[in-house]
């Protein structure tokens, strides 16, 4: 599970996919380093896996990775054992819920672990695949619905479709759950009163006025031509009065000359009238006497032409009549910074969750929006765990095995995630030149982000690996033509930063697990610790590449320059050796773009001559691209004069500007000696 799973992955609302001692037991299954693997953790992996036990060896070298990186990260900074433990507090309901619902709830159906093992035991065959084995944990919630199909079959009868019952019986239980839970075990949602509000109707005082407002006389007819022919000149208010009691179709306004009375822009008129569209366009800022052009309304198809008696300006209204919409205000746009001890939800009474812990959540979670809706959210979520979490206490849920594992799991990403913060921090950017940066460019690839929001982008931006930038600019040679190498920048950033920043970690991870020492508990199982480090993956590559094993070599050496992005020469080595790789392979497109890149990049290495050669022999024998080749082969003539390979250079040359008729020549003269 991914960092997500501090808050996201454990937000309730029984939408999740759940427990007692029915796990592997809680015996040890390795030791690594300082850190002790259960038998129980491997299972949860297992259960909550997309692949399941098809992939156990996987999935256990994974877990055994994580724990070599997390006995490395707490001998690193012993702080972080500390900050979980602090923060652990603030996931024990969560992680509670999380078990209640998705396995006790969804997976066992409530059903006690006694019961579905007897049945699993009893029926054992039904639940085997082809080879016959099966493990309970792998089906238990197969045995789970198998079992209440078997106490419910008189139901089942008056439904008829299994799975239709199954899901049906489902939904009602989760519905039927959720309003009992919150019965048993009430909490308070408490209203946020947002902090100094006089204070910020002070300070916004202009945005709180009324809206523009008209004291006007109206026509209203259905013929808009003729409304129109009414008032090709201007009239006074006595000669509009008048037209307005002969010729206005309104039957409440025209006996009284057409008298609208006051009335606000964007506001619905009265008399049936409605919404005006374009009102506030033709009288504001207009002199009394105004007669607007002829306009729609939404109300009725009829069309309508007002007469300006006077323009009321709007005004700022005072604190007392606008109080409550400046708290919504407040509570509605940014985030509402309220103290520490802010009580946001109480139970019995008593206060329960603060602001503070809302505030751990969102510093756990830096690409969670920090706005008042989201927190919102975040105090529902907690609130119903609150209650779940003492239903899963109630029935002995927080000794179940699951969510022992949960919580070291949920410990371990803790751990991992703070740990390559602290890697990253130790070659970040100073924060006055990073703010100095923001300030200027703003966030070039994702420009609605706000600066907080934006600094690991921002970091990686400054310092991306110009040889990947390069790389990419040159070996996509055709695509970017012309362009400077500056104008693909975010382009390539944002196609290939994802990458960077997994291949960042993977190889920390790697490189510590090469050096962990393991033990394991577990009869039969072994791991294989391959070692780490340029060294050992260019002996990998080189040996893949000599089995002929060529996708696999290419994969290894692609994976040498995500790596090391910064380290020229492995980066130059790399580049070489897939150019080589690719034109063996027979992959001559990948190949000359990589050997373009070679030597583009390190045009005087002692390489760059065979880089050039080889590009200009692949487009010219195998691309088929002889106007290029001839432009690359010249390049090599008057770049390389004492060159060994000079010979066959001009000849590829002069039989091109023939027009291969010297490869023609020679082939006729072999064929002529056989």
């Amino acid at each position: 599970m991914n960092r997500k799973v501090l808050f996201l992955g454990a937000l309730c609302g029984m939408a999740l996919v759940g427990c007692n001692g029915f796990g592997s037991n809680e015996g040890k299954f390795a030791q690594v380093d300082n850190e002790t693997i259960y038998n129980e953790d491997i299972d949860l992996a297992i259960m909550t896996s997309y692949t399941g036990r098809s992939d156990y060896d996987n999935i256990v070298n994974g877990i055994l990775t994580r724990s070599a990186v997390v006995s490395r990260a707490v001998q690193e900074y012993p702080e972080l054992e500390e900050n979980w433990k602090e923060y652990s507090k603030n996931m024990e309901d969560r992680l509670l819920t999380l078990v209640y619902q998705r396995f006790y709830s969804m997976d066992k159906l409530t059903y006690s672990d006694a019961d579905l093992k007897a049945f699993f035991e009893a029926h054992k065959a039904d639940f085997a695949d082809s080879t016959g084995k099966v493990e309970f944990l792998d089906v238990r919630g197969k045995v789970a619905e198998r079992l209440l199909v078997e106490r419910e079959a008189e139901k089942l009868k008056a439904v008829g479709d299994t799975a239709l019952f199954v899901s049906s019986y489902k939904r009602e239980m989760v519905q039927n759950t959720i309003k009992t839970v919150k019965e048993k075990y009430p909490v308070k949602v408490e209203k946020i009163v947002p902090p100094n509000p006089e204070g910020y109707y002070e300070a916004h005082k202009e945005e709180f006025k009324t809206a523009p407002a008209f004291e006007v006389y109206h026509v209203q007819m259905a013929d808009s031509s003729a409304l129109a022919k009414l008032f090709k000149k201007p009239v006074t208010l006595e000669k509009f009065k008048a037209l307005a009691k002969k010729h206005s179709e309104n039957r409440d306004t025209y006996e009284n000359g057409g008298y609208v009375g006051v009335v606000k822009d964007g506001f619905a008129l009265p008399y049936g009238i409605g919404i005006i569209n374009g009102l506030g366009e033709a009288f504001k800022g207009k002199p009394e006497g105004t007669i607007s052009p002829v306009l729609a309304t939404t109300a009725t198809p009829d069309r309508h032409v007002f007469y300006l008696v006077r323009e009321i300006p709007p005004e700022v209204k005072p604190y007392d009549r606008v109080k409550g919409e400046v708290e919504n205000r407040m509570l509605s746009e940014g985030y509402l910074e309220l103290p520490e001890d802010y009580v946001l939800i109480s139970k019995n009474g008593a206060p329960y969750i603060t602001e503070k812990q809302v505030a751990q959540i969102f510093d756990e979670e830096p690409g969670m929006p920090k706005n008042n809706n989201m927190r919102d959210r975040i105090i529902r979520s907690l609130a119903e765990c609150a209650s779940f979490a003492d239903e899963a206490r109630s029935i002995g849920l927080d000794s179940s095995w699951e969510y022992r594992a949960f919580m070291r799991q949920t410990r371990d990403n803790y751990i991992i995630s703070h740990y390559d913060e602290i890697a990253q921090a130790k070659i970040a950017i100073p924060e006055d030149s990073l703010k100095a940066y923001f300030e200027k460019n703003g966030n070039p690839v994702r420009p609605k982000l706000s600066y907080e929001e934006s600094k690991t982008d921002l970091i990686d931006y400054i310092r991306f690996p110009e040889n990947v930038l390069k790389r990419d600019y040159y070996f996509n040679y055709v695509i970017n033509a012309k362009r400077p190498i500056e104008e693909t920048r975010k382009n390539t950033f944002s196609n290939r930063i994802k990458v960077l920043r997994n291949a960042r970690k993977e190889r920390i991870e790697k490189e510590i697990w090469a050096n962990a020492k393991v033990k394991i508990f577990k009869e039969g199982f072994t791991v294989t610790q391959e070692p780490a480090g340029p060294e050992a993956m260019q002996a990998a590559a080189d040996s893949l590449y000599k089995a002929r094993d060529y996708e696999a070599a290419l994969e290894k050496w692609r994976k040498i320059r995500d790596y090391y992005p910064d380290n020229d020469t492995l980066f130059a080595k790399a580049t070489l050796q897939i150019a080589q790789i690719h034109a063996e392979a027979e992959q001559y497109t990948f190949s000359e773009a990589e050997y373009n890149a070679f030597y583009k990049m390190w045009p005087e290495s002692p390489d760059a001559e065979k880089a050039l050669f080889s590009r200009g022999f692949i487009l010219n024998e195998n691309l088929h691209k002889d106007t290029l080749a001839l432009q690359v082969l010249e390049e090599f003539q008057a770049k390389y004069p004492n060159s060994e390979m000079l010979k066959d250079v001009n000849w590829l040359v002069e039989n091109i500007k023939s027009g291969g008729k010297l490869a023609e020549d020679l082939m006729k003269k072999i064929e002529a000696e056989e």
